[in-house]
């Protein structure tokens, strides 16, 4: 069923994010977090090509999984281009109060709310949507 579910997923993101993680395993835990991180639901491993999945109790698995293909993301067609990361910044300034996490964390919230099926409303803004979706 996992695979189904991430073959769902991917069919609603841009095929360039997509084959961002042609070849990554995905690994469940069954936890809040991650097993010896208390403070992340999930991490993408480049050199390991795998992708690892808490079940946080606020999250979606989808979420999470949206949140770390969005690292991936943010590498590839963000963050090298200084133009973006500065529009990015701009926009998220101008939308949401004061957010502790740097810009590209907040970028991989977005992403995911942008494309999960339910996303938590607090990463969820249009202009967010709008900035993603030209991505």
């Amino acid at each position: 069923e996992q695979e189904d579910n991430i073959k769902k997923t991917l069919a609603k993101v841009p095929k360039k994010h997509s084959t961002l993680i042609k070849g990554y395993k995905f690994k469940w835990q069954c936890d809040n977090v991650l097993d010896g991180d208390d403070g992340h639901v999930g991490v993408i491993d480049p050199n390991d090509k795998t992708i690892t999945i808490a079940a946080p109790y606020r999250y979606s698995r989808e979420f999470t999984f949206l949140h770390e293909l969005a690292h991936k993301v943010w590498e590839n067609f963000v963050g090298p281009i200084p133009e973006l990361v500065k529009k990015w910044k701009k926009i998220v300034k101008n939308t949401k109060e004061k957010m502790h996490q740097n810009a590209e964390e907040l970028f991989c919230h977005g992403y995911a709310a942008t494309y999960a099926q339910n996303p938590p409303m607090i990463h969820h803004h249009e202009e967010w949507i709008k900035f993603i979706k030209k991505v």
